[in-house]
């Protein structure tokens, strides 16, 4: 058997030996509670489908943040066990002072540096020298502990989370391991392809909803289908030849985007079999807060898969038209914009180029926050998980990935916040 490339091997057997062993002596009701974007609902659905293998009693509770006042109103419930997804190890404090019996399976920077605490148990990532930012999501630890059942075929779902979390670029370390562990046990196929050709869509509608990459000139439909006739393309096709692809690519070398339009296509065990793909479902189930549908895809359901794609298509229609209308402020590190729930994270990380990109929407009294880097940002010093922890100085709670983070603020520090988030990034990119 292949070994995992983790440096603390011994601990890791530990620790996953322990939950395993946590999970077969359970009697009673397991509560998965996990996060509603991508990774998370493929984190959930994972443990989901593990549990029931294994004939648990189980329950599913999805949310967009684990805050406090969420983590109390379960706590009122804690003589059952839970599995944190993707979420837990920010607050593992708080989940054992009020004294659940737990196991947490995330990739966040951890709160506490144990893989046990109380009478939780902690599979993080950091722990064990990984990176959770780029070689492993919350999907493949879940995966990480469904391989211990022998459950291979679950590795698909852990690169569909993979993929929603933006670690595929390319695929290492961990993430890695699980992609060639799915190819080992044929779940899974690579192929290089044009990357409109993985939906199940006509060439014109996937070139208009394709969002990576955003090519803003190719906003309309009626242009694109403009450029297709001028091709001889049909675009009412689904999937193209390798001659209309050589001539879309000639065409769109004046946009400089060849290198983001031919990609890496996984073709899985699932009804919607392109791992992209689906992921792109998942994210626009989450965001149209239609995430119990999200997990009906995952588990097979012809019907789910039917609304899911519709969610998709009504999802991918909004936020273009939001792309095409959002107006960006600079300030010397940051630029920032007022937006809609569900969408700023994706914008921000589309209009991201040489400064990150903060999206605030409104609710209440509060703003919530996403923030967005890129990695030749990082390389430069840029945390964005750092800097959104300073939320905490605004009447809210912020943190997440250095690339990749979000955050409350009560609305009346917006401008205190914007100051200090530019400060603080600022200081990271001198370094």
């Amino acid at each position: 058997m292949d070994i995992l490339p983790i440096e603390d091997i011994s601990k890791f057997n530990q620790i996953t030996g322990k939950i395993k062993e946590k999970i077969e002596n359970c009697d009673g009701l397991i509560r998965i509670v996990t996060h509603h974007d991508p990774d998370g609902l493929t984190a959930g659905s994972i443990m989901l489908k593990t549990l029931l293998r294994l004939n648990k009693n189980v329950q599913m509770t999805i949310l967009e943040h684990l805050s406090k006042e969420s983590v109390e109103e379960l706590s009122k419930e804690n003589d059952k066990m839970f599995i944190f997804c993707d979420m837990g190890s920010g607050q593992i404090n708080l989940i054992n002072h009020l004294q659940f019996n737990a196991v947490i399976l995330d990739h966040h920077p951890p709160e506490v540096a144990e893989t046990e605490i109380g009478n939780i148990l902690q599979l993080n990532p950091h722990l064990f020298g990984a990176n959770g930012a780029k070689e492993i999501s919350a999907s493949g630890v879940c995966y990480l502990i469904a391989r211990l059942f022998e459950y291979y075929d679950l590795a698909t779902v852990a690169v569909v989370g993979a993929i929603g979390d933006m670690q595929h670029l390319p695929f290492i370390g961990l993430n890695k391991y699980i992609l060639n562990e799915a190819r080992k046990y044929r779940y899974l196929s690579v192929i290089k392809d044009i990357v409109y050709n993985c939906y199940n869509l006509p060439i014109s509608r996937s070139i208009y909803y394709s969002t990576q990459p955003y090519i803003r000139e190719l906003d309309g439909i009626d242009k694109i289908k403009e450029i297709l006739e001028e091709l001889s393309i049909n675009p009412e096709k689904k999937g193209i030849t390798v001659a209309e692809k050589e001539n879309l690519l000639e065409y769109f070398k004046r946009f400089n985007k060849n290198d983001d339009l031919i990609v890496d296509r996984y073709e899985i065990n699932h009804k919607l079999n392109d791992a992209f793909y689906l992921s792109e479902v998942l994210n626009a189930c989450g965001r149209k807060e239609m995430t119990s549908v999200g997990i009906g895809i995952l588990l097979g359901d012809d019907e789910c898969i039917r609304q899911g794609e519709n969610l998709y298509k009504e999802y991918k229609d909004e936020l273009i038209g939001e792309l095409k209308n959002v107006k960006l402020t600079s300030m010397d590190n940051i630029e920032y914009f007022i937006g809609e729930k569900g969408k700023t994270g994706i914008i921000s990380a589309l209009m991201v180029k040489d400064k990150p990109v903060l999206g605030f929407n409104e609710q209440g009294e509060i703003y919530k926050v996403s923030s967005r880097g890129s990695k030749e940002l990082v390389e430069c010093g840029l945390n964005l998980s750092k800097a959104m922890v300073v939320s905490k100085e605004f009447g809210g709670d912020g943190g997440g990935h250095n690339i990749a983070s979000g955050a409350a603020i009560q609305k009346n520090y917006l401008n205190e916040f914007l100051e200090k988030v530019n400060e603080i990034v600022g200081e990271q990119l001198k370094k």
